[in-house]
């Protein structure tokens, strides 16, 4: 599917201008429409529905703070760039406080457009990606019906829809088939990672000589049955999540390496000299009483503080 490429409405009464804003952005890689009035702007603005707008403040049928206004009522997504006259700044404030995105002075340097452009058209991007990961939150998961609708329920998707997009470390605790794995999966797909890799690891069901060697990977040649070269899941969980299932059950010892991870961001194979640098997020879960595991020495206090943000 070929993804359609991003509309431009570009409106101004100097036929000069807009015929050099329409070669800038269709080089740039936009879809260009040009308009020499208002009225017309808004014409094509209704039937070509436009991702984008950069237009005159001054033009000869149409205030441009009220074109502003009337764009964004028929689309309260589109993101709108005034131009506007050189030491015009407070009538540039009053278009951004109507719903513009940014005021470029006359004469436009063709740098700072496609940059405004560009970022104008990011944060649309993530916007409507927040839209879609909330949608997917809903659809993929349906906390309401499958988990339930106490208030407590209610409360804990709040919860998890507010820390989802942050970068937070976190700790899930409830007894074995309370749905930890499913929180952690929610977070996963409604944060900004989503895209990412969601790495999965349950500490209990690994030996515990064997857990290192999958979370640090290996080089080939570290230890007898080192055939060959190993990635490790923190290396592959980069871009993404790592979920440490049953945490409570991680050797202290290799605690201590966790916590280096999550201080350095890097680490070196089993038997490496390469340093890997990493970047996923923390979501830890656990049926055990963190209490009595702090107190019986079975989890490091510093690593208890740093995977508990929330």
């Amino acid at each position: 599917m070929v993804k359609r490429k991003r509309r431009i409405l570009a409106i101004d009464d100097e036929p000069s201008m807009t015929e050099w804003l329409k070669i800038l952005l269709e080089h740039a890689g936009y879809e260009v429409k040009t308009a020499l009035i208002g009225t017309r702007g808004e014409e094509i603005f209704k039937s070509w529905h436009p991702d984008a707008v950069v237009t005159d403040m001054m033009l000869p049928d149409v205030d441009g703070i009220e074109l502003v206004r009337k764009c964004k009522q028929l689309d309260p997504e589109v993101e709108v760039i005034v131009v506007t006259g050189q030491g015009n700044i407070p009538r540039s404030v009053e278009a951004v406080k109507a719903g513009a995105y940014d005021f470029l002075e006359k004469p436009i340097d063709a740098d700072r457009l496609l940059d405004k452009l560009e970022k104008a058209l990011k944060q649309r991007t993530l916007m409507d990606e927040n839209e879609q990961l909330k949608q997917k939150l809903q659809d993929r998961y349906k906390f309401n019906s499958i988990i339930g609708r106490s208030k407590k329920m209610q409360e804990l998707f709040d919860l998890v829809e507010s820390v989802a997009a942050s970068e937070a470390n976190i700790l899930i605790q409830g007894e074995n088939g309370t749905g930890k794995e499913l929180i952690a999966n929610a977070i996963h797909y409604n944060s900004k990672r989503s895209k990412g890799p969601f790495i999965k690891i349950n500490c209990a069901a690994i030996p515990k000589d064997l857990i290192e060697s999958e979370l640090f990977g290996y080089k080939k040649g570290a230890f007898t049955g080192a055939a060959t070269d190993k990635e490790g899941l923190f290396e592959m969980a980069e871009g993404g999540s790592l979920l440490l299932d049953e945490i409570g059950e991680m050797p202290p010892y290799l605690q201590t390496k966790l916590l280096r991870v999550l201080q350095e961001r890097a680490y070196r194979p089993i038997g490496s000299d390469r340093v890997v640098h990493v970047d996923f997020r923390l979501i830890c879960a656990t049926n055990v009483d963190m209490e009595a595991a702090l107190k019986h020495g079975r989890l490091r206090d510093t690593l208890y503080f740093r995977i508990t943000t929330i």
